[in-house]
C-alpha cells in the first residue's frame, strides 16, 4: 500500500531536482519584486525640457544622484553608469538618469556641458534639475534614498552611491551600489531579468 506514495515522494523529489536551474532566475525574480512607485514629479532636463513620471513610463531606468562639482564620489558613479550604458548600447529600451542634489549650482547650461564633456550618449540619458525642495522628495520618498544637508566645507553633499532601478510601470525594483563591481555585474543581470519578463 506504500508504493503509491513512495512513487509519488520520487516523482516530487525528481521535479524537485529538475527544476534546479530555474532557482537562481526565481531567487532573482524575489529580489525585484516592486518595492514602490514613483509619485508624479516635475524637473527639467540638460535640453531645458520638462522631465517627469510620464516621460519615464514604457521604459527600464537606471538613476542615482549626483552633481557636476562633487569632489568625491560623483565622477567615480559617472564613470560605472557610462560603463553600464556601454554594455547596454544595443539596447533601446534601457535609459539612464542623472538627478543633480545641488541643483542652485547645476542650472540645464551647466547640465548641457556636463553631459557633452562626459561624452554621455544624450539619446537616452538625461540629466535633471529643479526646485531643491522637489529634488529632495523625490530622492527621499520615490527613490528611497538618504539625502545630506547643506554642502560641507569641502564642497561635498551627503548622498547615495545607489544606482536604483525603475521599470516601465514606474515601479522602483532594487537598489545597487555603483561604487562596487559585484554590485554593478548584478544589476546588469537585473537589468536583463527584467527586460525578459513581459
Amino acid at each position: 500500500m506504500r508504493t503509491p506514495l513512495l512513487i509519488a515522494a520520487f516523482l516530487a523529489a525528481l521535479l524537485a531536482a529538475c527544476s534546479g536551474k530555474g532557482q537562481p532566475e526565481s531567487k532573482l525574480a524575489l529580489e525585484l519584486r516592486p518595492i514602490g512607485n514613483l509619485a508624479e514629479f516635475s524637473l527639467q532636463d540638460q535640453d531645458g525640457q520638462i522631465f517627469g513620471k510620464d516621460q519615464m513610463m514604457g521604459k527600464l531606468w537606471v538613476v542615482k544622484f549626483f552633481f557636476t562639482r562633487c569632489p568625491s564620489i560623483c565622477p567615480l558613479l559617472t564613470t560605472s553608469m557610462k560603463d553600464v550604458a556601454s554594455h547596454w548600447s544595443e539596447e533601446t529600451g534601457i535609459h539612464f538618469l542623472s538627478i543633480t542634489v545641488d541643483a542652485d549650482f547645476d542650472q540645464v547650461d551647466v547640465l548641457k556641458a556636463f553631459a557633452e564633456a562626459n561624452e554621455l550618449p544624450e539619446n537616452r540619458w538625461r540629466l535633471l534639475s529643479g526646485k531643491p525642495s522637489a529634488i529632495r522628495e523625490l530622492c527621499e520618498k520615490s527613490f528611497l534614498l538618504a539625502l545630506g544637508g547643506a554642502m560641507k566645507p569641502n564642497g561635498d553633499i551627503t548622498h547615495s552611491s545607489r544606482f536604483v532601478v525603475v521599470d516601465g510601470k514606474g515601479q522602483v525594483r532594487g537598489f545597487f551600489d555603483g561604487l562596487d563591481g559585484n554590485e554593478v555585474a548584478k544589476l546588469n543581470r537585473a537589468l536583463r531579468f527584467i527586460l525578459e519578463e513581459n
